[in-house]
């Protein structure tokens, strides 16, 4: 199901786009990104590995990681294998493996810019999703979805709309395969459209740093239950690393 919606976003970015890529377009089938454009003109190798150290420590974190979460699972409680085996999965993937992956494109002379920005220093919610975690969606968003949205429904409205189209999109990765736990990714993106559409009349950017960053990871943190539901962990996660 993930590679099904992967490919798709990336077939219709392609062709809402039409970028003459050639051969290039392998490359940004490949690439977890949604936009084009660096792939548009011939690559210009570049000097330097940038963010490669941070992705190689973030991957390296992730694996030796889940070897240890299986050595220690017969010991703990199936539910705790599961939520730190999701932890696992992140810090692999999207905090390791995407940054590793960026820093060999730019070497190679392909401009793309990270998907995963340090989110843990984000001040808001609005911040954390739109400039710091999983860009790929944001560049989707802005390619295929925004325009028409907010030609339609206005820019609050178009905000919304692309929070709860999340929704429906981790629904289908979630709670889909695993036929059970339907409602909740949804309700956790609707949930956060609220909270990102509240936080400019609250001033949350406008807090002490401290005060900020708990806000965010608060609301990011607190109702995770909603989105990695526990048909989810217990038919998908906990047996990668717990039997």
């Amino acid at each position: 199901m993930l590679v099904v919606l992967f490919l798709g976003c990336k077939v219709a970015v392609l062709c809402s786009r039409r970028p003459a890529m050639g051969r290039r377009t392998w490359l940004f089938l490949l690439w977890p990104g949604m936009d084009p454009r660096p792939f548009v003109e011939p690559a210009v190798p570049q000097r330097g590995w940038p963010w490669l150290g941070r992705g190689t420590t973030g991957l390296l974190i992730g694996v030796l990681g889940g070897f240890a979460l299986q050595w220690a699972a017969p010991g703990l409680n199936p539910d705790v294998v599961g939520w730190l085996g999701v932890a696992v999965i992140l810090t692999a993937f999207h905090m390791g493996f995407t940054d590793v992956v960026t820093a060999a494109l730019r070497r190679a002379g392909y401009p793309v810019r990270r998907l995963f920005r340090d989110p843990l220093l984000s001040r808001s919610l609005g911040e954390f999703w739109s400039r710091r975690w999983n860009l790929a969606y944001v560049e989707l968003n802005q390619v295929l979805f925004v325009p028409l949205l907010r030609r339609r429904v206005g820019r609050r409205g178009a905000l919304a709309a692309a929070f709860v189209l999340s929704g429906v999109f981790h629904e289908l990765a979630i709670s889909f395969p695993v036929q059970a736990g339907y409602g909740g990714p949804l309700a956790y993106f609707t949930l956060h459209a609220a909270l990102a559409a509240v936080e400019p009349r609250l001033r949350v950017v406008h807090w002490p740093d401290l005060a900020a960053r708990l806000w965010t990871w608060f609301w990011v943190l607190a109702p995770l239950p909603l989105l990695f539901h526990a048909p989810f962990r217990s038919a998908l996660v906990t047996p990668l690393f717990w039997s």
